[in-house]
């Protein structure tokens, strides 16, 4: 459409367009603190700085030299430096988004699984990793699922106020924590209801004293608002794989047990098939 010296001067003319737009956008963002765009700066800098040169050269401008034949040469390697420096800190910026990303999604499936007061895990998270754990189990291995329901919270819930009702779930929280081994499972699944699980028991004696560990974590008062505080707890508790291996129908089977020590006078460890146990 157009000849050949009317293309070479437009391409002459065309070719710094996007570098002069760029240089002081590079130039803003530089002063702003962006790395990448001081970067870009420096190499089309550097870059501009061997064109003028070439150009000077061509025209009987500078002296012949070695660095002023290929000035050229060396504006272009230090612009491709400065872009791969611009890569690198590109690949550094999408590994640190995705990071966080993952950081943000563990942060989310944690919130969606925990009990926000007390820390310990929600009947979701509960179901998750009791179902995991009952692949688990054998006639060798019992896994023992205890349901419990303080007795006497709501009186202190209502004298006290809720915050200290909060304050009285913390602390439980913590005396069931701190009676357990550290690979067994505390969960708050609504209210003053708590749901543990002790996995690897040899047999029903072994899921019976843990049971009465726990009725003994509630002996001794609470300090709630400078003020000694009594609770009881009554639980019922199931055992896996004699009453099951389906997580939902542990805990109900629990639950049903609890109730059963609820309306037979409360602060007992109960099995639907066993008498009821006092506090050891």
């Amino acid at each position: 459409m157009i000849g050949y010296p009317q293309a070479h001067v437009m391409s002459t003319l065309l070719g710094p367009v996007p570098m002069l737009l760029g240089v002081p956008v590079a130039w803003v963002r530089a002063r702003q603190g962006d790395r990448s765009a001081l970067f870009i700066f420096l190499g089309w800098g550097l870059y501009s700085i061997g064109v003028g040169v070439m150009a000077a050269f061509l025209r009987g401008q500078v002296d012949v030299n070695f660095w002023t034949q290929h000035s050229l040469q060396f504006a272009t390697l230090a612009e491709m430096a400065m872009w791969m420096l611009v890569l690198g800190l590109r690949n550094v910026s999408i590994r640190q988004a995705a990071e966080q990303a993952r950081r943000e999604r563990d942060r989310m499936s944690s919130l969606a699984s925990t009990d926000p007061l007390t820390g310990l895990l929600n009947r979701r998270g509960l179901q998750a990793a009791l179902a995991r754990r009952l692949d688990q189990v054998s006639p060798q291995r019992l896994s023992a699922v205890y349901v419990m329901d303080l007795d006497g919270f709501k009186p202190v819930n209502d004298l006290l106020g809720h915050d200290a009702g909060d304050e009285l779930l913390i602390a439980a929280a913590a005396r069931l924590r701190g009676a357990l081994r550290e690979t067994d499972l505390v969960a708050r699944v609504g209210g003053d209801e708590f749901v543990v699980v002790a996995d690897g028991l040899p047999d029903r004696a072994t899921a019976q004293r843990v049971g009465q560990k726990l009725l003994a974590c509630f002996a001794d008062p609470f300090d709630i608002d400078a003020a000694p505080c009594r609770v009881g707890a009554t639980i019922g508790y199931a055992l896996s794989p004699t009453d099951g291996r389906d997580a939902a129908d542990l805990i109900k089977r629990a639950d049903q047990a609890m109730y059963a020590g609820k309306q037979s006078g409360k602060q007992q460890l109960r099995h639907l098939d066993e008498p009821a146990l006092q506090p050891a």
